[in-house]
């Protein structure tokens, strides 16, 4: 081996000879190439989609929605229920008195302190029978009908 071999194994490209564009595209590597440069791209908008969703959201979740407020006249006296379709969460807000509850297969179920109920001085509403955008249909223990609406 020459000197010239040993610190150089490829032989340097002649000086005078430029990238042969047509060439290239007959090779086949034109397609892989564009492939690899859209996807790279579609990947690298989606990450930075998802990124700028994050921070906008102060989380990968979304924000969660506010309960719907219905006003109705009571079964002893005025409270509001808060509750929104297809969410499980209610809760009844009579004065300054606050229970929290759950909708399971149209029964409520509440929860908190006992002594909230005995506060409330009337028995909270145990069925809800109804819903829509404007109105709730509930029930209390003793099956009458209570009519709230937004």
């Amino acid at each position: 081996m020459t000197q010239h071999t040993m610190n150089h194994p490829h032989p340097a490209a002649p000086s005078g000879k430029r990238f042969n564009f047509k060439a290239f595209v007959k090779s086949g590597a034109v397609v892989p190439a564009i492939a690899i440069t859209i996807i790279g791209t579609a990947a690298l908008s989606m990450v930075t989609y998802i990124t700028v969703s994050a921070v906008a959201n102060h989380g990968l979740m979304p924000r969660p929605t506010a309960l719907d407020q219905y006003t109705c006249q009571g079964f002893a006296q005025p409270f509001t229920m808060t509750f929104r379709h297809g969410k499980d969460a209610v809760q009844l807000h009579a004065g300054a008195i606050t229970l929290h509850g759950e909708l399971i297969n149209g029964e409520i179920q509440w929860s908190g302190p006992a002594n909230a109920i005995h506060m409330l001085g009337f028995v909270p509403p145990v069925e809800m029978v109804y819903d829509d955008t404007k109105s709730i249909h509930l029930l209390d223990s003793q099956r009458v009908e209570q009519v709230c609406t937004r």
